[in-house]
């Protein structure tokens, strides 16, 4: 599957849950909700993310489909808070870690991922387990780079199998220490909600090309977590919708 991309006018649709009739409707109401890990943006927080669904109705609109789990970096802000950050949002404010660039060697090291890594192993042995992950900016670049390791036999080996993943302006990973994380595109289902005047736009959009078969949806504004209507809502729906019909299929397999 090619990545789908709603872009104003599009009438692309999915796919994913065109077995949703009214008996698998009726069966997804029945069902739990979908358990999710949310990593937040650079030097903000897990309340800040919370927030930010709440003011973009995402909230609201994935209510009956997602529960959830918002959690704080283990590392202090060990820098200026970002301007887009400290006018709107109260702290105190976290980082997955900090990009350190060595300019002689021409490299860059994320000072606190193994600290990150050791947290986020603790969260979902204590926590778990998660259906999906999601991560906003850098918690985006932080999701990603721990379904990818899990995927590798690398993190997470005790805890179940993360079914899916939701990027919102995702990023790149820059340190060559976790470069070997995209020698192959990862499978796993994912969506990838991507502004037209991010910053990290480039990155969001290299990201992309790093998973097997993702989906798209573009939205009109830059660095922010968007509000979703119409077509776009609804793919983000009938994605989740998917997961969840998966799901009950593997419960129900498993008890026969």
């Amino acid at each position: 599957m090619s990545p789908v991309a709603l872009c104003s006018g599009d009438r692309h649709i999915l796919s994913l849950a065109q077995s949703s009739s009214a008996n698998g409707a009726t069966s997804r109401a029945m069902a739990r909700k979908l358990r999710v890990l949310a990593l937040h943006s650079f030097r903000t927080s897990g309340k800040t993310f919370a927030l930010q669904m709440n003011r973009a109705g995402l909230d609201k609109a994935l209510q009956d489909l997602l529960d959830i789990v918002y959690v704080d970096a283990p590392n202090a802000a060990s820098g200026p808070i970002p301007e887009d950050v400290k006018p709107y949002f109260d702290g105190p404010y976290y980082e997955w870690w900090n990009a350190e660039k060595d300019e002689e060697r021409d490299r860059v090291t994320y000072r606190g991922w193994d600290t990150s890594k050791g947290f986020l192993e603790k969260i979902v042995q204590e926590q778990g387990p998660f259906d999906g992950i999601m991560g906003f900016s850098q918690g985006g670049a932080c999701a990603s780079t721990v379904a990818a390791l899990q995927r590798l036999g690398v993190m997470l080996q005790g805890a179940a199998p993360l079914k899916f993943a939701i990027f919102f302006a995702g990023a790149l990973i820059r340190d060559r220490n976790l470069s070997y994380i995209y020698k192959e595109k990862v499978t796993l289902p994912s969506v990838h909600i991507i502004g037209d005047k991010d910053y990290v736009k480039e990155w969001s959009e290299f990201q992309l090309t790093k998973w097997q078969d993702p989906i798209l949806i573009r939205h009109p504004r830059g660095h922010v977590i968007p509000r979703l209507e119409g077509e776009k809502l609804k793919v983000m729906r009938t994605f989740l919708e998917a997961q969840q019909t998966q799901m009950q299929a593997q419960q129900h397999s498993s008890k026969l």
